[in-house]
């Protein structure tokens, strides 16, 4: 939570203060410890050992190491195993000894032995070192601001906004990227000075001074692997059904959170070659081209699995549960399946502590619609200016639908690329609205920081600097390296971290195991997609094990509700109260503009639900933390 040159008494209440306002992510036991140096408070929800023997803030036998962290680590008994065999005696069954045992024998080299998801904070009281890390793909969240006086932490930003003494102001760039993308990516926060540590990195506090290192990378298209098309098939199996198999530890109950997509299926599947009892869970909603409830009873009739559970989810409970995002998120969200996720979490909390989820095939296997787009991309780059202009003005006419993925709104996202060069042009496919527009939306900073061209200090300046490793690789090879860099920790499992800890439970993906990640990567191009056919792999896969085609041939569709057209109909209220012109900040955005986009899209003229859903979730969190200045 805090290490300082000094701890002060009201230093210290501010800590606890600070721990308490993450009580959510774990009701089950408060614990805390420091000296005149460091705090480390902690939050626990009882997994692993529910013995008060695991609580933390952990010490070894010693008493020279304390650990806090959140997370699980899955692959804990073979790495206890391992430990005790070099003469490591345990006190508890927990996972927490473990890990603190294996950072004691290996150092650092620990880190990329762990399977897992996890923050976490190791203090050395006889070197005065202190260490935080965040998994390698960045699961769970930990932010950090560093300051003259030392460094403050915490697993939600709340917490550092909690903490009394200091004067914290919005970030306005930050902002910005927060509009073009509907959520904060790499490391930036909504506040200045406030960070995200990176997945996949370390940071080492010694002296006064922060250190951010990187002790875990996996590029796409390093070393590709020579493999036949059966070996990776059943590579993948073995990989995968053992991922499955560790995450399902637990001394509390589990299921596996079931959408009717195939990465989910594959989860159910492969957990319940493991235990036939396994329960599932799925939402159905009543607008036809957002459910899939009949595709996950599909799924688990195929399997003969033995209990399955449908929460509907109706306007009531959508409006409710978009109330409560908005008015529990501590850093603003703008996707509407951190809704659909929130209603799922808390409607299972009765029944399991734990589920499992498909979170991460799209982003290891190219499961996106983009990935389609790549193909045209040479003869695209090559169309006259003119005629680009003509295109991208024939597509703003045409009518905007409120089905999920129409084709007129693919066709604008992908227009929006051109012109840029390859590495930027992803981020501009996923973009909310063209820069040029995003410029008029917010007049307080200068037209140059919208280029599209990747300059320092301009809004695609942390995409150019992130793309810079995979540089001249195949197009598929980038566009995978920008979903698992910037969009799969801070858009899909970030949502799936916070809905899940506000029910107070926890959500586990076996496709984001560490050896799966990393055969993921090495696999030939042509194992992914194959020109409109994507998820090349995972679909032999699924009927190799005899899945109905009907999950595997399906179209991809997103963990979301019709929030397009329920902004014109049930959140027209919420809609029209947060947006109205005289609460919108004119040092961020023109109001003006905000309520023509409002207009157009009630109008049925334009689709523009991501950028209004993604500022009412923005004003909703000002009017949560009105001390975050705006200057």
């Amino acid at each position: 939570m805090s290490h300082s040159r000094a701890l002060s008494p009201k230093n210290i209440e501010g800590c606890r203060a600070a721990t308490a306002a993450i009580a959510h992510r774990g009701p089950d036991a408060a614990g805390e410890w420091h000296d005149s140096h460091a705090f480390m408070g902690h939050r626990r929800l009882t997994i692993i050992d529910l013995s008060a023997a695991a609580n933390q803030p952990f010490h070894d036998e010693s008493g020279r190491y304390v650990l806090s962290y959140n997370g699980e680590i899955y692959n804990y008994l073979e790495l206890r195993r391992e430990l005790e065999q070099a003469g490591v005696r345990f006190r508890t069954e927990s996972d927490t000894e473990v890990l603190l045992a294996a950072w004691i024998q290996w150092g650092e080299a620990a880190l990329t032995r762990f399977d897992g998801m996890f923050a976490i904070a190791i203090h050395d009281r006889k070197t005065k070192q202190h260490i935080l890390i965040r998994d390698a793909l960045g699961q769970k969240p930990l932010y950090y601001h560093a300051g003259q006086d030392g460094v403050v932490y915490a697993s939600e930003l709340r917490s550092l906004l909690a903490l009394p003494g200091f004067n914290w102001r919005l970030d306005k760039a930050a902002f910005a990227r927060y509009l073009m993308n509907s959520y904060y990516g790499w490391d930036e926060t909504p506040v200045q000075g406030i960070k995200k540590l990176l997945p996949g990195c370390l940071l080492r506090i010694e002296a006064g001074q922060a250190t951010r290192e990187r002790y875990w990378e996996s590029l796409p298209g390093d070393g590709v692997m020579d493999i036949a098309e059966g070996e990776a098939v059943a590579e993948f199996e073995r990989l995968f059904d053992t991922s499955c198999e560790i995450a399902m530890r637990s001394d509390v109950p589990y299921g596996v959170f079931l959408s009717g997509g195939i990465d989910s299926s594959l989860v159910l599947n492969a957990c319940h070659k493991s235990n036939q009892a396994v329960r599932s869970f799925s939402v159905a909603m009543g607008e036809a081209d957002f459910d899939e409830s009949d595709k996950a009873r599909l799924m688990v009739g195929a399997l003969g699995a033995s209990e399955h559970n449908i929460f509907t989810m109706d306007q009531a409970a959508v409006t409710q549960a978009v109330d409560d995002v908005f008015a529990n998120s501590d850093e603003p969200h703008g996707d509407p399946g951190f809704v659909n996720t929130l209603f799922l979490a808390r409607a299972c909390k009765p029944h399991v502590t734990v589920a499992l989820a498909g979170d991460g095939g799209d982003e290891m296997f190219a499961g996106y619609a983009p990935f389609q787009g790549l193909a045209p991309v040479p003869w695209l780059r090559a169309m006259p200016s003119p005629l680009m202009h003509l295109f991208k003005h024939m597509t703003a006419a045409m009518p905007q639908p409120d089905s999920y993925m129409s084709l007129a709104f693919k066709m604008k996202c992908y227009l929006q690329g051109f012109p840029a060069k390859d590495s930027l042009r992803y981020s501009l496919w996923l973009a909310s609205l063209e820069l040029s527009q995003l410029a008029r939306i917010c007049p307080g900073l200068p037209r140059e920081f919208f280029s599209p061209h990747g300059e320092p200090d301009s809004i695609l300046a942390p995409v150019a600097e992130m793309m810079r490793p995979v540089e001249g690789r195949s197009q598929q090879q980038m566009l995978l390296y920008y979903y698992q860099k910037l969009f799969l920790p801070e858009f899909v499992c970030m949502h799936t971290d916070r809905a899940a800890m506000q029910a107070a439970m926890e959500v586990r993906s076996p496709f984001l195991s560490v050896p799966l990640i990393e055969f993921a990567n090495r696999l030939p191009d042509r194992m992914k997609a194959r020109g409109k056919g994507l998820k090349w792999l995972p679909k032999r896969v699924a009927a190799k094990n005899n899945f109905p085609e009907a999950i595997y041939r399906q179209k991809k569709r997103g963990f979301t509700f019709p929030v397009a057209r329920w902004l014109k109909g049930p959140l027209k209220d919420r809609m029209d109260d947060l947006l109205a012109p005289e609460t919108l900040p004119e040092q961020l955005v023109d109001p003006a503009r905000i309520i023509e986009s409002r207009d157009n899209h009630l109008g049925g003229r334009q689709n523009n639900y991501r950028l209004l859903y993604s500022l009412m979730a923005f004003q909703a969190w000002r009017r949560r933390y009105p001390e975050v200045e705006i200057s």
